[in-house]
């Protein structure tokens, strides 16, 4: 039999050969086949307070310190990952700060006398808590609904660049907002000290600082609005009612109030006996 012959019919290794597995069919793990959560579920807010100690403590100097975030801030920073995990604590820091503050205020201002007696007034926290509640919620709400009917983003034709037009979210605003109380936080301590002239500046100083982040990081958004102008001073106004609201309700006593002194005890009586 010729060599040729010996090869077809003779045995080969075949380990040179690649043999192809049959595939597994792996499962889609995308984002998009995960079952949704709902707002009645726990797990469904988590997502709101995923967030370090360094983030919140930033965001807290950035809300007290103009021009120190950029005009894309909001853009950049709090629309990517909006958070209610600072928010909660400082208007919640705030709302006892002030109640505390307040009735110290208003027990340095009384004359201790022997017939004055000085109690705690609790409503003080309850008054602090709806007012706080209802400004971080209306003032947002107020906002991004002005904006959604002022603004026409349709001819924005590249929607990834940094500085493009965009309308904030309604989370995004509420975040903002809450972080930009946390100058009152120390302003009202110092509103203890009885003296207006005093309480007025610190009026004005943290509506200046807090009002002013706010005006700048808005600006991108609240410039393409054609009420831009109103939303600007309705912004700033409302920052500064706010403050002096604060001061008036909680803190302040009139000169003319804190000079007298009310005295209840009663007025001697004076008898005369007639003699005749």
């Amino acid at each position: 039999m010729s060599t040729a012959a010996d090869d077809l019919l003779g045995f080969k290794d075949f380990d040179d050969i690649a043999v192809s597995q049959p595939k597994k069919v792996i499962e889609d793990e995308s984002p998009s086949s995960s079952p949704k959560l709902s707002m009645f579920q726990i797990e469904y807010y988590q997502q709101f307070f995923n967030i370090d100690t360094n983030d919140v403590v930033e965001r807290i100097i950035n809300s007290m310190i103009p021009k120190r975030a950029s005009a894309s801030y909001l853009k950049t920073k709090l629309e990517v990952n909006p958070d209610l995990y600072g928010p909660f604590w400082v208007t919640t820091t705030l709302i006892f700060t002030i109640a505390i503050s307040g009735n110290l205020a208003n027990f340095f201002q009384h004359d201790h006398s022997s017939k004055f007696h000085w109690h705690y007034n609790f409503h003080l926290v309850s008054y602090a808590s709806t007012c706080i509640i209802l400004y971080t919620s209306l003032m947002p709400f107020l906002i991004w609904s002005v904006l959604k009917y002022s603004v026409d983003l349709n001819d924005d034709t590249n929607p990834d660049l940094e500085s493009a037009p965009y309308i904030p979210s309604l989370l995004s605003l509420i975040c903002l907002y809450g972080y930009s109380l946390a100058v009152y936080i120390p302003v009202s301590v110092l509103w203890t000290i009885p003296l207006s002239v005093l309480q007025w500046l610190l009026v004005m100083t943290g509506a200046f600082l807090s009002g002013s982040v706010l005006i700048n990081v808005l600006m991108p958004s609240l410039k393409l609005s054609k009420y831009s102008i109103f939303l600007i001073v309705g912004i700033a106004s409302a920052h500064f009612v706010l403050a002096a609201g604060f001061m008036l309700y909680f803190f302040h006593v009139p000169a003319t109030a804190a000079a007298s002194v009310i005295v209840n005890a009663p007025s001697p009586v004076v008898s005369m006996n007639a003699t005749g």
